[in-house]
């Protein structure tokens, strides 16, 4: 248990720098998004929600009853049901590509194994780190979020005028509306960074195991969007993270048990990862 701790401690310390900055540049894209709100509602409004295309719809996550002329609605659809979790997608990749086969790549991980360690020590050291880094930019994204949007008219309640004319009072931003988003983007990066992790300690390689996670990230974007759009092939978007992501929209609508999918996915990349880094040699 101390050596898993002192492997976690040193990778931790080897990403300190990065994970400043990766929390800070999507603080910021987070923030930035947010400023739009007073401008961006002033000129569009409502007819944003009911005029827009399926393929608008898919990519803004406007699903029936999201309006992104209210605070949350504005939220979700312009940064956290499509900016954060590709930020933290892109995250998650770059730590799961690094965790093993990145070191296997450059030729460093046989000179830790060396050392009076474990392939599970590592293994299990080096998927917390992953998981403790997206935490980490989740949570600052989060407070930095918090802080400002009271600046930007976030908080206040609007009223909503209706297509028939009737008008409904919609509440403003909270802080619990941001950590169920957040946190359920954070889950869409853990999920596609489980994926580069298991490839690259099923394999060694950093390039494959990157290729295979992205590919897996933006081919469920694809396909999710593509079904919208066409109706067809709507059992193919079941493998797509983005299904329950985009349609649960949980920052709007509430947590669902549906987020447990990728973290089942996580459970499961760790397992297989670990099991079949046990049984293979290094890659020379």
């Amino acid at each position: 248990m101390r050596r898993s701790w002192l492997i976690y401690l040193r990778w931790m310390r080897d990403r300190c720098r990065s994970t400043i900055w990766w929390s800070i540049g999507i603080t910021l894209v987070s923030v930035v998004t947010a400023a739009f709100y007073p401008s961006l509602t002033s000129a569009a409004g409502s007819e944003l929600g009911s005029n827009s295309s399926s393929t608008m719809s898919s990519l803004l996550g406007l699903g029936e009853g999201i309006d992104p002329s209210t605070p949350v609605g504005f939220l979700w659809s312009f940064n956290y049901s499509n900016q954060l979790p590709w930020l933290l997608m892109a995250l998650g990749i770059a730590l799961g590509t690094a965790s093993i086969s990145g070191d296997e790549s450059d030729g460093t991980l046989e000179y830790l194994l060396a050392k009076p360690v474990t392939r599970t020590e590592v293994a299990m050291a080096r998927f917390g780190g992953m998981v403790t880094v997206l935490l980490v930019a989740s949570v600052v994204n989060l407070v930095g979020v918090a802080a400002t949007m009271p600046l930007f008219d976030l908080t206040d309640p609007v009223t909503v005028t209706a297509l028939d004319g009737s008008t409904s009072t919609a509440a403003g931003a909270t802080v619990g509306d941001l950590f169920v988003g957040g946190l359920s983007a954070m889950a869409v990066g853990l999920g596609s960074g489980a994926v580069a992790y298991l490839v690259g300690a099923a394999t060694g390689r950093r390039g494959l195991a990157m290729g295979v996670s992205s590919g897996f990230a933006v081919a469920g974007y694809v396909l999710y969007t593509l079904s919208n759009v066409t109706g067809d092939f709507e059992w193919v978007t079941w493998l797509s993270p983005w299904r329950w992501f985009v349609d649960d929209a949980m920052m709007v609508n509430g947590m669902t048990v549906d987020i447990l999918w990728p973290v089942a996915l996580a459970a499961v990349s760790l397992g297989l990862g670990w099991a079949l880094f046990l049984r293979r040699d290094l890659q020379s």
